[in-house]
């Protein structure tokens, strides 16, 4: 990950917005530059900055921090579930619409485990379940994780 530096009253602005849209200013950002692109760039880059944090979400869990590593898992999913819905014509605008997308995939592909593995895998998401997990529940939740990205990243193809 790289920073970016810009002028202090451009950053109090980009604060303000985040809080109305709960996002960091980082965040924001990133979003103001996806929604610049083309749907196949968008896509192209979803998936692109999907890797990267679930590559740092692999660097967090090696070093004990399950906490945040959970956190970069579920940022890298949900990028890579925002490129599959551009794929198939849709844009996830709320916290919703990823289980929606989620309900719509496992009709389309006759796949009831691809809800078992969003219903796990969204649970690593510290925002919303900030209460603690053990290890082993932590290994199955990211297990489930990286087996629906696998399938997610196949439908991309």
């Amino acid at each position: 990950m790289k920073e970016v530096v810009v002028p202090d009253k451009l950053y109090e602005y980009l604060e303000t917005v985040g809080i109305e849209k709960r996002l960091t200013p980082s965040e924001l950002v990133v979003e103001l530059i996806l929604n610049s692109m083309d749907v196949k760039d968008r896509a192209k880059y979803l998936a692109e900055i999907s890797n990267e944090y679930l590559e740092l979400g692999d660097e967090l869990k090696k070093r004990g921090d399950l906490v945040d590593a959970g956190e970069m898992y579920w940022r890298g999913l949900a990028y890579l579930m925002r490129a599959v819905a551009l794929k198939l014509g849709f844009d996830i605008q709320s916290y919703q619409d990823y289980f929606s997308l989620i309900d719509y995939l496992a009709f389309k592909y006759n796949d009831g485990e691809l809800v078992k593995m969003f219903t796990n895998s969204e649970k690593l998401h510290g925002e919303y379940h900030p209460r603690p997990q053990s290890e082993e529940v932590f290994k199955y939740r990211e297990e489930q994780l990286k087996k629906l990205v696998n399938k997610l990243r196949s439908m991309l193809q």
